[in-house]
């Protein structure tokens, strides 16, 4: 039997056998490749980003942003650095920043101050719009404080659909506005917005600057004649000695002048002396200023000055059983009507007329044991003390709930008793206005006849102004709003001993009652930003008139129960007046201002990362570096285009390799030799 072999298989299996290898590794490679289509496609129709400059391969454009313009138009903006001040070069860099930005972009504005004002509240791609409110931009005389814009701004930030999302602060950077708590502001949302601070300065200069910080009379009250005493505080924020005059004006005309000579980085209180002019006024306006700046706002303190008007003063008594003299407030309407020319006018009623009585027309109000307060008499109380009255309260026998009260200067007591005899008195404050032309170093506070007394905790933040015996609290005051409560830690009547008979008694009263009525008269001082309180001299049912710096008069309607003026704006002098009567009101900017000291970039950096550009000319630089984002779906459909082309090349010469075998072997697809009559070539064994 002769064995002959099928040759096409042969070849096959030879052929097999040589190519298996290769082509696990070429089969693999394929895969790939179209895989890495289909994900490229993919990741192509998510369209992605990434930062411009990253990628470039298809040339594509910027991704529309959302830039945040915060501009610092506090009080130390107004620096001025030649012949322009911070605010303006600040303005020049804001627009810089509008002008750089592409026609898609949106843009928003704030102004920063002690609040966060909308300039362009909503982000807008009228960059037009933007332009046109930072030229408009006012000079504001409030302080800094960045945090109320900074959360402002992070909000629309992190309301921005995709692109960029950057914060832009152009300040001073002065280091009293970022004195907040920095978790406050960045935050969760902070992060989570993605947004970049970049912090724009105007200049990186020394800014030396002085101000009058301060200004105490030492005289409470003017009376035509007399000489009236007080010290100003001049504070030097500069590396060299200050050499300045100060010069003090009493309405239209200078009183006092005085130099000054202050070391650099140090304060001094230069005191200041005059004879008080004829004035017809509740309150005279006051002026004290230096010689002036590169910061003029704060150069000048205004300060009011009362007038001794007679004081109006309701005696509310807890006890009004049994004869006159019996009553708790007896002694209190002796000693006010004490002196023949009749001090004060006085009006008694029972402590329950609290609720009802009209307290505004009065300056004082004396509780003589009064029992318990009700909710509405503590309201109301409350808002005559906001308003700039007087509370001076004398204890007694009958429980009472008015330790209890938010504004009472002691927040617990109990009754003890003291031994027989007079208790030595000593005076904690010498410099408060009571003692003033009372008591001093050489007319000591007398030795008080006590029984009894209040065995008192204070309050936070009262004061003893005169102790007896071992250090107990006598006088005990508090200030509250404009006005200010005062316990007298003795009855006014002879319950608890006889003070009331005492030589103390007549002159404390009289000294209380004085000073509400030049307090009720104005000369409050306020800060910029502050609201204008009503005062307990107008009265509420009838329309005033106010009085504003510049010189313009504002209609307040009638029934205005917390504010005259929600929020005061500029430095000055604010009147309100109705009739014959009105009230005087100083407001100053807020002097932590005058510190221009800029926070340390360390310290800010430790507060929040952020970016730190001084001058219009360096951020121009900086803009123009490529720092958007840019699509990248057109790289990853390139990329996609590549694979499918390297995937079908791959493929053929896959193909094509294996359809050929080598030249001594038949190859596929071909005729072969046998059937084009060409017998097959003999095997090395001679078998056909």
């Amino acid at each position: 039997m002769v064995q002959v072999r099928f040759g096409t298989l042969k070849f096959l299996k030879a052929a097999a056998a040589r190519t298996s290898r290769s082509s696990r590794i070429e089969n693999l490679l394929l895969l790939l490749l179209r895989c890495a289509i289909f994900a490229l496609v993919a990741l192509a129709f998510a369209r992605p980003v990434t930062k411009l400059g990253e990628t470039r391969f298809a040339g594509g454009a910027d991704v529309p942003g959302t830039v945040v313009l915060v501009l610092d138009n506090s009080l130390s903006m107004s620096y001025r650095v030649g012949n322009q001040s911070r605010l303006d070069a600040a303005k020049a860099e804001a627009l810089a920043v509008i002008e750089n930005l592409k026609p898609g972009d949106r843009v928003a504005a704030l102004a920063a101050n002690a609040h966060a004002e909308p300039l362009v509240p909503e982000p807008t791609v009228e960059h037009g719009v933007a332009r046109s409110a930072i030229m408009t931009a006012r000079q504001s005389e409030e302080r800094t404080d960045f945090a109320p814009a900074l959360r402002e701004a992070v909000k629309i930030a992190a309301h921005a659909e995709r692109g960029v999302r950057r914060i832009y602060l152009f300040t001073d950077n002065q280091e009293s506005g970022w004195h907040f708590d920095p978790a406050s502001v960045f935050d969760d949302v902070w992060r989570a917005s993605g947004a970049t601070l970049v912090v724009v300065r105007p200049d990186d200069l020394d800014s030396p600057n002085a101000t009058v910080s301060a200004v105490k009379m030492q005289t409470p009250f003017l009376t035509e004649g007399a000489m009236a005493r007080g010290v100003a505080t001049v504070e030097n924020f500069s590396a060299a000695p200050l050499h300045d005059v100060l010069e003090v004006r009493l309405e239209d005309d200078r009183v006092a002048q005085k130099p000054v000579d202050v070391g650099a980085g140090a304060s001094a209180d230069v005191p200041f002396e005059f004879a008080a002019p004829g004035i017809a006024k509740r309150s005279a306006r006051g002026v004290a200023r230096l010689s002036g700046d590169n910061l003029a706002g704060d150069d000048q303190f205004f300060f009011g000055v009362p007038v001794y008007q007679p004081p109006r003063v309701i005696i509310a008594e807890g006890q009004q059983l049994g004869t006159e003299r019996e009553h708790s407030g007896y002694y209190l309407g002796k000693a006010l009507s004490a002196g023949g020319n009749k001090l004060a006018a006085v009006q008694t009623i029972a402590a329950s007329g609290l609720d009802d009585n009209e307290l505004e027309n009065c300056s004082a109000i004396f509780l003589a044991d009064p029992g318990q307060v009700s909710d509405r008499a503590a309201v109301r109380l409350e808002r005559f003390l906001e308003g700039g009255g007087t509370v001076a309260v004398f204890p007694g026998d009958k429980p009472t709930n008015f330790w209890r009260l938010d504004f009472s200067p002691i927040t617990q007591a109990a009754t003890r008793e003291l031994p027989s005899g007079r208790l030595p008195a000593k005076i904690a404050d010498p410099a408060d206005p009571l003692f003033v032309n009372a008591w001093d170093a050489d007319t000591p506070f007398p030795a008080l006849p006590q029984m009894r007394i209040l065995d008192a905790k204070l309050a936070a933040d009262s004061k003893a102004l005169v102790t007896v015996g071992a250090n107990l609290p006598f006088l005990i005051a508090r200030n509250r709003g404009a006005g200010r409560v005062i316990l007298v830690n003795a009855s006014a009547d002879r319950a608890w001993g006889d003070f009331p008979l005492s030589p103390a008694f007549l002159p404390l009263v009289q000294q209380i009652a004085r000073l509400s009525g030049a307090q009720s008269g104005g000369g409050r001082e306020l800060l910029v930003g502050d609201p204008i309180p009503a005062a307990p001299n107008l009265p509420r049912t009838e329309p005033l008139k106010m009085t504003f710096p510049d010189g313009a008069a504002h209609d307040i309607a009638a029934g205005t129960q917390s504010a005259l003026v929600e929020h005061a704006e500029e430095p000055g002098f604010y009147e309100a007046h109705t009739g014959e009567q009105s009230a005087l009101f100083a407001v100053n900017v807020d002097r932590r201002e005058s510190d221009l000291k800029p926070i340390d970039p360390g310290v800010l950096d430790k507060i929040v990362p952020h970016e730190l550009l001084t001058g219009v000319e360096n951020l121009k630089l900086w803009l123009i570096q490529p720092r958007g984002l840019a699509p990248l779906w057109p790289e990853l459909l390139v990329l996609a285009l590549v694979a499918y082309g390297a995937e079908s090349m791959l493929a053929n010469a896959m193909a094509g390799k294996r359809s050929q075998g080598e030249d001594t072997r038949i190859a596929t697809g071909r005729l072969n030799k046998r059937r084009a009559g060409t017998p097959f070539r003999a095997e090395a064994g001679g078998r056909v």
